[in-house]
């Protein structure tokens, strides 16, 4: 008998163990790592210069995953042969958590004096309300200013 409930202990152990191996904390922050992979990106968009000189590009990533929005702006610069890499990459925490749980469609950047500005409809899974998401970025790597308007 204390063998069996020994045994019983085990198992439950090892199911509880085996179903909480692919949860995520709400709040968890996503980095562009994790939208590496093509499929998980639906639009990137190359938008303004940066730089005294202008010597490089801002480039806009729009990925999803889990049914809702993340949005990444990098700071690119060109190496001698020509090949874009990334100096920078900004990941915008009002989007880039699972507990945002935001669809942004209708994606346009423009460029500015002083960096870009993106605009999106914004559809949150929180309630049923649309917005107009704006981000601000630049000139500084990492600077960057978000706002969410109501449209009705």
């Amino acid at each position: 008998m204390a063998r069996a409930i020994e045994l019983r202990k085990m198992l439950l152990a090892a199911l509880v163990a085996s179903c909480s191996a692919g949860a995520h904390a709400l709040g968890s922050d996503y980095s562009y790592e994790t939208f590496k992979t093509p499929d998980a990106v639906s639009w990137v968009q190359l938008c303004g210069t940066w730089g005294k000189d202008h010597q490089g590009t801002y480039r806009v990533v729009h990925a999803e995953q889990y049914a809702q929005s993340f949005l990444y702006v990098q700071w690119m610069a060109r190496e001698a042969n020509g090949s874009l890499h990334a100096e920078h990459t900004l990941a915008i925490a009002e989007l880039d958590n699972d507990h945002a749980d935001v669809a942004l469609t209708d994606l346009t950047c423009r460029a500015t004096p002083r960096g870009i500005v993106v605009t999106a409809r914004a559809a949150s899974g929180h309630d049923d309300k649309l917005r107009r998401v704006t981000v601000e970025v630049g000139p500084v790597p990492g600077q960057y200013r978000y706002r969410a308007q109501r449209t009705r």
